[in-house]
């Protein structure tokens, strides 16, 4: 039986040695219809002699400074089509993944028929701390796109949760996300001018369940996220951090991917509740 072809697309800049790290572990997955993209931003740490060096098998892509996550994803995907791929794996170059990572992920969406299948994330600190299953979103509240289960205790998820092989999904971070190639064809790519960086990843699966596509996490198929909550606060103590907080691409409160997200799908009913609850969200991160 000739197994899915799956292309992990990986985008990096200026993260040599936890680029190799990654690398690494794709190099010992025990699933072997694997292929990898990186897409290099223009790095100048010697990421992109060192794949090529270590990881001659390895397809390294160029993207420019403005692409950010979304822009630089978008053209693995590409590649990853246009070379007759069954599944793309988006993922970060931080993540660090067990051997049968793919064999587990691959094995899921098969079983349950996941158009897209989203992995566990946890933290590398804390293994069993979760990251993330899944987000979502309560229009209305300040609760948009939250972290699902964030900072939860795996071992004290309900039995129900903690058990089930795949789970739905509203929406999810683009970290260990399985997605069958012909998603795209209904969904499209990742809104790179809306949503260059934050949010992308999610905006991509609303926009698909929009498109009747189901969206699934896994509880029981982990990825360690190497990152700490530290990497998101915001210099809200200047107009400079004000300005950087609502206008760089590079914030997660970067204004217009929020509202293209309101826009888009928060219903009409409930904008002005949310961008209320927002702003209260807002204030009381400054204090």
């Amino acid at each position: 039986m000739t197994l899915p072809l799956v292309t992990a697309v990986v985008p990096t800049r200026n993260r040599c040695q936890t680029t190799l790290r990654f690398l690494a572990a794709m190099a010992g997955q025990t699933y072997r219809a694997l292929r990898v993209v990186v897409v290099d931003a223009n790095s100048s740490d010697g990421t992109v002699a060192a794949i090529r060096r270590q990881h001659p098998q390895v397809t390294v892509l160029a993207a420019g400074d403005g692409d950010f996550w979304a822009g630089a994803t978008n053209r693995g995907v590409r590649r990853a089509l246009a070379a007759g791929t069954d599944y793309v794996l988006t993922i970060n170059d931080d993540a660090v993944v067990p051997a049968d990572y793919v064999e587990r992920m691959v094995a899921l969406a098969q079983r349950h028929g996941c158009g897209i299948l989203g992995s566990r994330i946890d933290l590398l600190a804390e293994p069993g701390r979760i990251w993330a299953l899944g987000t979502r979103t309560d229009w209305g509240t300040d609760r948009f796109l939250r972290l699902s289960h964030h900072d939860e205790l795996a071992s004290r998820l309900d039995p129900a949760l903690a058990t089930a092989e795949v789970l739905p999904a509203e929406a999810m971070p683009g970290n260990g996300v399985l997605i069958r190639r012909e998603v795209f064809g209904r969904v499209g790519l990742y809104d790179a001018r809306w949503l260059p960086h934050y949010h992308a990843d999610s905006e991509w699966v609303m926009r698909a369940v929009r498109r009747n596509v189901e969206a699934w996490v896994t509880p029981g198929v982990v990825v360690l996220n190497d990152f700490g909550d530290e990497q998101k606060r915001l210099p809200l103590g200047s107009l400079r951090g004000l300005l950087f907080t609502f206008f760089h691409p590079k914030s997660h409160l970067y204004l217009p991917a929020v509202a293209l997200i309101l826009w888009r799908y928060c219903p009409p009913s409930q904008r002005w509740p949310t961008l209320r609850a927002l702003a209260g969200r807002f204030l009381r991160m400054k204090r």
